[in-house]
């Protein structure tokens, strides 16, 4: 809406209109929140695997530590 148009505005009008916009972004608020927590709660449920992941890694970079330290040894 252009400058002119809220100028012919009632002062009624103006008021309706700044409520209508808040109760539009307050709507706006709480759905970027309920976004952001459904994404919590989503990389929250996939945890476990990701945990699971990392075990994995760990156990993998573990033997091949004790691989790689046995080969120092008998090389010696």
């Amino acid at each position: 809406m252009e400058n002119e148009d809220l100028s012919s505005l009632s002062h009624k009008k103006l008021k309706k209109l700044i409520k209508e916009t808040r109760e539009i972004l307050d709507d706006l608020t709480h759905e970027m929140a309920k976004r952001k927590l459904d994404k919590q709660h989503d990389e929250i449920d996939h945890m476990e695997e990701h945990f699971e992941d990392a075990a994995h890694n760990l156990s993998n970079l573990k033997n091949f530590i004790q691989k790689a330290f046995s080969e120092i040894r008998k090389d010696k």
